[in-house]
């Protein structure tokens, strides 16, 4: 009966944590064409000739009246300036990284140098704009009187074994808890979108202040939130599209990387909420009614949320050992790694 009880508190935090919730914020109040304030894009990339131009490509056709796009070539051996310049964008040579930044810091840390805008729009090469997205995520920043913004992405998923993970990501979501009110250490923020007022970025110390923190995105909405400023997480409709794995090994080995640099961004109070998530998951194995009644609620919780994150098979739910023992075996790894202060290896770099 304990079993079942925890195992039903686990379905609870589970709805609560991924059903979504208005986004809210935006405004629809018509803007002048002078009343756009200037956004920069900033774009960190290392080797990324194979994924910029469709980021590019996508940055053409916004709706947003007011941008300029950055990129910071980091160093790159492939063709990724060249490319970058042929699309009429500003390039930047972030130049050598100096001992105790990672990559992706310094790089955008050279890029909002060179930004002129009164907004920092943070993005990976990986990306894929929709054309509203940069005018409904300044709306809402503004609309909430942000200090910073993410959203959550849509998975392209292109490959077969990409759209059984669904589970994996959405077990992601309730850790970082996009629909709740964001407090330190429990925050959802991606890299892959982070907007900023200048003044607020600069306020806490830019990436300057993380430099050395593998997981920037999770380090500057801590520093938003420990700072008094509020962080805006937008939850409507996806603004952005994204596949940032094309192997399942690049998938371990990225996923890897993140659950260590955050491992001190979680509380406990996570472990703790995972490990009620997994009963919930699993407790209908042992054929009581009340057990499988629970189980097939989580089930169906997933089979519905999932939907919203990307193109996710329904088969990756009935399929749920595979995304349970692929988050269960990343998070041991980095566990692991962490403990025995094995090197971080990223973009062919060693940290």
């Amino acid at each position: 009966m304990i079993s079942q009880l925890l195992a039903l508190l686990g379905l609870l935090i589970l709805c609560y944590r991924l059903w979504p919730r208005a986004a809210g914020g935006t405004s629809t109040k018509a803007r002048a064409a002078t009343d756009w304030p200037l956004v920069s894009i900033v774009i960190p990339a290392r080797n990324e000739a194979k994924n910029l131009p469709q980021l590019l490509e996508s940055l053409k056709v916004l709706d947003y009246p007011n941008f300029e796009t950055i990129v910071v070539d980091d160093s790159s051996s492939d063709d990724t300036a060249d490319i970058a310049l042929s699309y009429g964008v500003r390039l930047i040579q972030a130049g050598p990284k100096p001992d105790g930044w990672f990559g992706k810091p310094w790089a955008c840390h050279q890029g909002s140098f060179a930004a002129r805008g009164e907004y920092f729009l943070f993005t990976d090469a990986d990306t894929v704009h929709r054309p509203q997205s940069l005018t409904i995520a300044l709306e809402e920043l503004l609309a909430k009187s942000a200090s910073g913004l993410s959203a959550i992405p849509f998975h392209q998923n292109p490959s077969l074994w990409e759209r059984f993970l669904g589970p994996f990501q959405l077990l992601l979501i309730a850790l970082t808890n996009p629909y709740g009110l964001p407090v330190p250490g429990r925050v959802f923020a991606i890299g892959q979108y982070l907007l900023f007022p200048k003044v607020y970025y600069d306020k806490i110390g830019g990436h300057e202040a993380i430099k050395s923190e593998a997981i920037d995105d999770l380090s500057l909405a801590n520093r938003v939130l420990r700072s008094g400023g509020h962080w805006q997480v937008h939850t409507g409709e996806s603004l952005f599209e994204v596949r940032m794995y094309e192997t399942l090994g690049d998938f371990i080995k990225g996923w890897r990387r993140n659950f260590r640099g955050g491992l001190h961004h979680n509380s406990s109070w996570s472990s703790l909420e995972v490990f009620l998530i997994f009963m919930a998951m699993t407790i209908g194995i042992n054929g009581n009614a009340l057990s499988l009644t629970i189980t097939g609620l989580t089930l169906l919780v997933l089979l519905l949320t999932q939907k919203k994150l990307g193109r996710f098979t329904s088969l990756g739910v009935l399929c749920l050992p595979f995304s349970m023992g692929l988050f269960t075996l990343v998070s041991l790894l980095a566990v692991y790694d962490k403990i025995l202060a094995k090197p971080l290896l990223w973009k062919s770099r060693s940290y």
